[in-house]
């Protein structure tokens, strides 16, 4: 094989790989697992942009992040676990000697490719008018998307977790894991109380959304 076309297969393995390790940490921050993790994204998930909530507000994004260290809107709940993913990748290109060149494809994909779709789409989806639903080669890909990411914010399981489409620009691994839905369904109201117990912290915050 020549270097072009190594290169090439590489970049697109990484982004797989990238894709792959985005969409298992937005799992972990929704399980509950590691509830520091998940309590901080649940501020996004029920604070700013509820069940209930108007998911394109007027005024522009509202940040769930506050004061808190972030990087484009990116909070420590997805930069640090994040971070500690890729450094394991790393080791493991190491350990396996995969060329450096490589090596750094991969870091650069893996970054470019978290904060494109993480930060700057992501944030899109809770803007009204964002550009990309009007161009011409990207309002399909961009509605649907935003449609999965709407279903998202929106279906609850009766444990009070949102289970549903954990990817953000791309569909592939919620069709590989069974995590994909593209119709909304009304409002699990027992589910949505079950959420409003279990992050009980933020309920000062949002009681007037938890009269249902």
């Amino acid at each position: 094989m020549t270097l072009l076309f190594e290169f090439v297969v590489w970049a697109v393995v990484s982004f797989l790989i990238s894709e792959f390790l985005g969409y298992l940490l937005h799992r972990l921050l929704h399980s509950d697992t590691i509830r520091i993790l998940s309590r901080s994204h649940m501020e996004h998930h029920l604070l700013r942009y509820g069940p209930l909530a108007e998911q394109r507000p007027e005024g522009g994004y509202l940040e769930a992040t506050g004061d808190r260290p972030a990087i484009g809107n990116v909070g420590l709940e997805w930069l640090i676990p994040g971070g500690l993913l890729l450094l394991g990748c790393v080791l493991v290109l190491n350990v396996f000697h995969v060329r450096f060149i490589f090596q750094i494809t991969f870091v650069a994909i893996a970054l470019a490719w978290s904060f494109v779709t993480f930060s700057y789409v992501h944030d899109g989806m809770h803007i009204k008018d964002f550009w990309m639903a009007k161009a011409p080669f990207l309002r399909s890909w961009f509605l649907e998307a935003r449609l999965r990411h709407d279903i998202h914010h929106q279906q609850l399981n009766e444990e009070g977790l949102m289970d549903k489409n954990f990817g953000i620009g791309l569909s592939i691994f919620d069709h590989i894991f069974r995590t994909h839905q593209i119709m909304p369904e009304p409002l699990n109201h027992r589910a949505y109380k079950a959420a409003l117990h279990r992050y009980s912290f933020l309920k000062p915050q949002f009681d007037k959304e938890s009269e249902i």
